[in-house]
């Protein structure tokens, strides 16, 4: 029996390779998308676009499918400091779009299918191999090597098939843990997303509305708190921890009943520096993640599939297309990355080093607001130069 071989296989079937698939199997692409997982399950994880991934959402034709199906737009954004409508000031002039995660993975992998996809789930993959033509060795039932153009790896923040495929991680702990749970029966409006740091406590608390009056309610706290947000029996103590963060949560949840798991991560950064080697592509989470107090993860997968997919359909050149795509998505996360470091430090450092350089910003930023840079939610081609720095910290 003659070995398979498709233009692109994914590693993988969530948000980036699920839309990947769906763009290039319209373009006549033959795409085989893996997918390890019979049925998606609620998990802490992101569960909204930015400003800016719903630009690149738009850009990929997704937005009214997630709309219909399980989308719903929050255009205002509450930090503690009042009403921000992000239709108003981001770059976009977009809401931020929420969904339950694993209902927008089952609609895009659908999508997917739908466009000529070939979907396999329950898949066990075994081995990556880059090279001219890189391989994939699955395992279901008896080993089978199966050959592509482009192996698109897409399996996550603990990927392991950039293992096999040889690439190197770089990390960065910023010492902490974030919890999440879902929530109904939540007295918070539909169209507000709250996100609000408490620098003495070293705290950001955030609460997103969904479709059909659900909450995703987030806890970022310091591992030096001593404790460790998960199961049932803490939501009592998950939502007394993140009202002392943040006042209303109190009053907004004190009914609140949890609908999914209570479960806590540690929010550290890891990235690769080069996501293509050899016919082998890391996007989404397998290429680079960040604190997620920052919920920058989907829109990056967002932007991969949308950078890949204008690549690899304007150049019969692969392999260029593959450096030109590693290339964006550097300068990309690195832009985010390096800011989302000095908002870090100046909102959500306790330490005594840090509460100075709050006394001397924060009277600045209250009479002028655009001195933090807003690329968490405009996203990462705005400047991020030494002057935006010093702007920010009051310098200049």
């Amino acid at each position: 029996m003659a070995a398979r071989s498709y233009d692109i296989i994914t590693v993988g079937g969530g948000i980036a390779a699920s839309t990947l698939a769906r763009a290039m199997a319209g373009r006549g692409a033959k795409v085989l998308v893996l997918e390890r997982e019979k049925q998606f399950k609620d998990r802490v994880r992101g569960e909204a676009l930015v400003s800016w991934g719903v630009a690149e959402a738009n850009e990929l034709g997704i937005c009214h499918l997630l709309k219909e199906k399980c989308a719903h737009d929050v255009p205002y954004v509450e930090a503690g400091t009042g009403l921000r409508d992000l239709r108003a000031t981001t770059l976009q002039q977009l809401p931020l779009l929420s969904f339950p995660h694993q209902v927008m993975q089952e609609t895009l992998l659908a999508a997917a299918e739908n466009a000529g996809a070939e979907v396999c789930r329950g898949v066990s993959v075994q081995h990556v191999e880059r090279g001219v033509s890189p391989t994939v060795v699955v395992n279901g039932g008896s080993p089978e090597r199966i050959s592509a153009r482009l192996v698109v790896v897409a399996d996550g923040r603990r990927s392991a098939a950039r293992k096999w495929a040889g690439f190197s991680v770089r990390e960065q702990s910023n010492g902490y843990y974030m919890a999440g749970v879902l929530l109904t029966n939540v007295r918070a409006s539909a169209e507000v997303m709250h996100a609000v740091f408490n620098p003495e406590l070293g705290t950001w608390t955030g609460l997103i509305p969904q479709a059909g009056g659900q909450f995703r309610a987030y806890l970022t706290y310091p591992k030096t708190m001593g404790y460790r947000l998960q199961g049932d029996s803490m939501l009592n103590r998950f939502i007394r921890e993140s009202a002392k963060g943040y006042a209303p949560i109190a009053d907004y949840c004190a009914e609140a009943k949890s609908i999914g798991p209570l479960a806590s991560f540690d929010a550290s950064d890891d990235w690769v520096e080069d996501p293509y080697r050899d016919g082998v592509v890391l996007v989404g989470d397998a290429a680079a993640t960040t604190d997620p107090t920052y919920g920058q993860g989907l829109s990056f997968a967002m932007r991969a599939a949308r950078v890949l997919r204008d690549e690899l359909t304007n150049n019969s050149d692969w392999e260029a297309a593959g450096h030109r795509y590693a290339e964006q998505h550097r300068r990309s996360f690195h832009a985010c990355h390096l800011v989302e470091g000095w908002i870090r430090a100046l909102f959500q450092d306790p330490s005594p080093d840090a509460t100075r350089l709050r006394t001397r910003a924060m009277t600045l930023i209250a009479e002028d607001p655009t001195r933090v840079p807003d690329h968490i939610f405009s996203g990462p081609d705005l400047p991020a130069n030494e002057h935006v720095r010093a702007r920010l910290f009051g310098e200049c």
